[in-house]
């Protein structure tokens, strides 16, 4: 059932309409606007009535009707479109902030295949797919989606289905464009854009420039964003805190810090207390965002029958400050306490007493706020252990080289051009060549901790002026804290206030040796940038032909197309001195040579990465019937075989369409066929890649190296699609079933199940685990552990790698309407529903080292069930109200996506919550195990205006609808709500 009483609310819309609704939405178009020609998903060319696929088609028309929404919300409001990037992508995929992706079906961007003007983009250095940010919006004419798998026409990657941007051509003269939205507890969003456009009775030529900025949007401005421990212990909490939680001898010393300066003390179960740190006060929802885009294309009739294309982009987005935690917690330590993964803090540390082996202290100092038991076991032990299970080494006062947020940097751009001729050869076969290349840039800093520099500075030889060289490994040159060799205070001694939220230490005592400790230069020389630039490149050749046969059934002549292609990709990175494995595979810097840690790189949270400089290269051919049977009666038949270089092999790929007009009000159409996606030159490197996830056993970020697989095989899949088209009068209707097979599925090894396998019981330390069954010795082998111990609560590091997975099915529901009524009160007005009901999205189950680590999973209607944690809404839909009269368009908008229920393991039992006196005073209950609906409501009034002047004023979100809570960072989930609230846009374009 589809539930469609769910959608309710005062008025909606639907801004993408079946290919068999075209016709219909012509009829809706201005009166100067003609029926778009569908192109993709054939190299046929035909019209909307006869397509056999599920084309649907987004034009720039209906995009202004609907206020220009930027390109991350049309996208997201795609029904067939699960999961995608470009709202918050700090902890769905890390350092891509500023990109956008789209995502058919929730098979991953990597398994969509984005196009302009039917020519491949480049997929992004980031690895998310196609960065969508970088598509020349002002110039894009249409928008062509097909919802089906398409590699017998375009290849590998079209596994999921395909995205056309196609440009305009219709523009003669200048059109300039300029909005702003306003947003509450932000400077707003702004953009300007110009198209200079020039028709001529030989050709035409576009020119396109924009701009874009998005402003920052604070945490602390959305009182849904930033929760108690109490209210969501997964909001961006972490047991890894600042001020933090020491261990001197046999005590365990919680900073007296902890809850005046904004954090919370937690006990567990085993009764041990924590000081828990909310790094998401230092977040932000939105990014600081600058977005450019140049673009320009030509078009010229050389003679009657050859036509000229050629087409240039550049195109960047910068992200100048992401807001992150003042520091990460580190996943490794450095100096005699490496073993037990702690980082010794001697008691001279002016924090913590700062004078040696006496019983007096500097004043304003930890020593003296701790109780008698615990300054025993400093006395007794000369020293206090800062555990990297416990502790972070900045917190609540800020990252110093800001204040506030890390300054971690975002840039990429792009460079686009492509070339063709077509043209037609006597005896009327066309002919079409061209040639693309793309190259797609990141540069990425993110900037973290030393771990040497961190031990030598906490010991009191930090500091550019110190002797830097050590005298031998982890012994450092120079006297603790004489001349400029200086102390690095990790204790709440040394922080004034809550730089995020503002609580005010009493225990802080300005102008003492404790508060004085940090001192900026100290923070610069420990925080440095982990910096890497990627680049992927793309060349293709295109070469097709077409015609018609001297073959005639009655209907007319069967088409055909037939073509060659090559794709050369590749992928590089060039890798700072600092985090480059080959140069810094130690815990310290500039040695090569280590008995501990070799592999983890110098940095506390970041691995190190390597150079790589990859190449691969694809050859195709491939063939295209459509052949008409009867007037009603039609097929399309398509194969295509490719070649790739190295092991990967090659693979051929059949599709079958069919379009029958059983009626004059009823067709139906269906097509079935297969899809191939070959492993990407980084999939096959055994190098590892680092990653960080949040882990319930330790409740924090461990470090994940997922490595290549030089035997991976390509993955597969056959796709099936049976549709009907619905014409009465001005009502015009689409229903599509799809589903998707896939076999041998690129993945990597599921991290969830191999921590479920060994500590089945998450954190407890009491109830048993699989640290002793011999049978899992090849899992537990996966982990890195503290000193060696299997424990939950010790895990560093896990170990996984790139395989080809037991497989996913999907299946679906896709459905569409709109209704046309005219001369209602001296105007016309549409009515419109689009949406996609998930019936089944089942991931097969989970095997490392050939042990079943997680069953077979059933993710329809759930959240949270995959590696990222993506969505799967079972129903997400829209519906448009639209009145047009004269000069004046209103169009009412209800967007609808799904409840959701969140499978993730341990996120839902009690726990409790002490105060500083040890008292409870709360207990976690199981929110958020269910995401509500998001339902929103937008409304959009159009006017044409004197002087060729049209003005746009957009309510979005009318009603201000929070989004669903979620047990998330943010408390919420980005990859289908927004955090905007309601906000108000008014765009004006003039044209010359």
């Amino acid at each position: 059932m589809l539930r469609l009483d769910s959608l309710r609310g005062a008025s909606a819309v639907a801004i993408l309409l079946g290919a068999g609704l075209a016709a219909g939405a012509a009829q809706a178009q201005d009166a100067n606007e003609v029926a778009e020609v569908i192109v993709t998903g054939s190299y046929i060319r035909g019209t909307p009535e006869d397509a056999a696929l599920p084309v649907d088609v987004l034009s720039a028309q209906d995009l202004q009707k609907q206020g220009s929404p930027a390109m991350v919300d049309i996208i997201k409001s795609i029904p067939g479109v699960q999961s995608v990037l470009g709202e918050a992508n700090q902890f769905a995929s890390q350092a891509t902030t500023g990109s956008g992706n789209i995502n058919l079906r929730g098979l991953g961007a990597i398994r969509t295949l984005v196009l302009m003007n039917g020519r491949r983009l480049a997929g992004s250095p980031g690895g998310s797919g196609v960065d969508t940010n970088l598509l020349p919006s002002a110039a894009i004419g249409r928008i062509e989606v097909l919802k089906d798998g398409a590699a017998a026409t375009y290849g590998s990657d079209a596994i999921g289905g395909v995205v056309n941007f196609i440009t305009r051509t219709d523009l003669n003269g200048l059109e300039v464009t300029g909005s702003y939205t306003a947003i509450d507890g932000s400077d707003g969003d702004y953009s300007i854009s110009a198209n200079y456009g020039w028709v001529g009775d030989r050709g035409d030529a576009l020119i396109s420039a924009g701009y874009r900025h998005r402003s920052e949007l604070d945490t602390l401005e959305r009182d849904w964003a930033v929760n108690s421990y109490l209210e969501n212990p997964n909001g961006s909490w972490s047991g890894f805190g600042n001020p933090g939680t020491y261990i001197s001898g046999t005590s365990r010393i919680v900073d007296p810090g902890c809850t005046a300066l904004g954090n919370t003390l937690v006990t567990s179960a085993a009764g041990t207390q924590s000081c828990y740190f909310q790094f998401g006060r230092f977040n932000n929802l939105v990014e600081t965002e600058e977005h450019y885009q140049l673009y320009a294309q030509f078009n010229w009739d050389l003679t009657e029958t050859t036509k000229f294309h050629a087409e240039a982009l550049y195109a960047s987005h910068d992200v100048p400050h992401e807001g992150t935690s003042p520091s990460y917690g580190p996943t490794q330590a450095f100096g005699p306490g490496a073993a037990s993964g702690s980082f010794l803090i001697s008691r001279s540390n002016p924090g913590l007493c700062g004078t040696a082996g006496v019983a007096a202290c500097l004043p304003g100092s930890l020593f003296g706020q701790l109780t008698t038991a615990q300054q025993t076991s400093v006395n007794t032990s000369g020293f206090t252990a800062a555990n990297i299970l416990l502790w972070r080494p900045y917190g609540v006062g800020g990252n110093p080289l800001t204040g506030d947020s890390k300054p971690d940097q975002r840039f990429f751009d792009g460079i686009r051009v492509s070339a063709g001729l077509s043209g037609e050869f006597a005896g009327g076969i066309g002919w079409d060549v061209a040639a693309t290349h793309m190259i797609n840039r990141s540069d990425i800093v993110t900037y973290d901790i030393p771990v040497a520099r961190l031990y030598y500075a906490l010991n009191g030889l930090g500091g550019p002026g110190c002797d830097t060289d050590p005298i031998a490994p982890g012994v450092q040159g120079g006297v603790a804290g004489v001349g400029n060799c200086l102390y690095y205070n990790p204790f709440s001694t040394g922080i004034a206030a809550n730089a995020a939220s503002g609580e005010v230490n009493p225990n802080y005592v300005p102008g003492s040796a404790a508060a004085n400790a940090n001192s900026k230069a100290i923070g610069q020389w420990l925080f440095q940038p982990y910096g890497y630039q990627s680049e992927t490149t793309l060349t293709v050749v295109d070469a097709v032909l077409n015609g018609q046969l001297g073959i005639d059934f009655g209907a007319g002549k069967i088409g055909w197309a037939a073509g060659a292609q090559y794709r050369g990709n590749g992928f590089s990175r060039d890798v700072n001195a600092i985090n480059n494995i080959a140069l810094n595979p130690c815990p310290e810097e500039n040695v090569t040579v280590c008995t501990t840690g070799f592999g983890n790189g110098v940095f506390g949270f970041l691995g190190p990465l390597s150079q790589q400089d990859l190449e691969g290269d694809v050859y195709a051919a491939f063939g295209e019937l459509q052949v008409p049977i009867t007037d009603d009666l039609s097929f399309q038949l398509a194969v295509r075989h490719e070649q790739h270089s190295g092991d990967v092999g090659s693979t051929t790929n059949p599709k079958l369409a069919v379009r029958w007009q059983a009626t004059d009000w009823l067709a139906f159409r269906a097509s079935a066929g297969t899809t191939f996606r070959a492993p990407t030159q980084s999939n096959l490197l055994p190098d590892a890649n680092t990653t960080q996830a949040f882990i319930t056993q330790t409740s924090g970020y461990r470090a994940f190296d997922t490595r290549g697989n030089p035997n991976l095989k390509p993955e597969t899949a056959d796709t099936l699609n049976l549709g009907a088209i619905f014409r009465f009068g001005a009502f015009n209707a689409t229903l599509d079933y799809w589903s998707f097979d896939f076999k041998d599925t690129i993945e990597a090894e599921s991290g969830a199940g191999l921590l479920s396998t060994i500590f089945p019981n998450g954190a407890s330390t009491t109830l048993p685990n699989g640290c002793t069954t011999p049978g899992l010795a090849a899992l537990v082998a996966r982990f890195t552990f503290q000193s060696g111990v299997c424990a939950p609560n010790n895990i560093q590091r896990v170990r996984l790698t790139t395989i080809n997975g037991t497989g996913t099915k999907t299946s679906g529901v896709d459905f569409a309407a709109t209704y046309r009524v005219d001369d209602v009160l001296g105007g016309d007005m549409n009515f419109g529903l689009d949406g996609s009901y998930l019936l089944a999205y089942e991931n097969g189950a989970s095997f490392i080292e050939g042990i079943q680590v997680q069953g077979a999973q059933e993710l329809a209607g759930t959240h949270g069930g995959t590696a990222g944690g993506s969505s799967f809404p079972e129903l997400r839909g829209s519906l448009f109200a639209e009145y047009s009269r004269d000069i004046h368009n209103v169009r009412a908008t209800l967007r609808y996506i799904d409840s959701m229920q969140d499978t993730r393991d341990g996120r839902f039992g009690g726990t409790n919550i002490f105060g500083p006196n040890g008292a409870v005073f709360g207990y976690i209950l199981p929110e958020g195990a269910k995401l509500d609906a998001f339902v929103t409501t937008d409304v959009t009034y159009r006017v044409h205006l004197p002087w060729d002047t049209t003005a746009t004023v957009t309510v979005a979100n009318l009603f201000d609808a929070d989004p669903p809570f979620a047990r998330r960072d943010l408390s919420y989930d980005p990859a289908t709500a927004n955090p905007l609230g309601r906000t108000y846009k008014l765009s004006v374009t003039k044209r010359f």
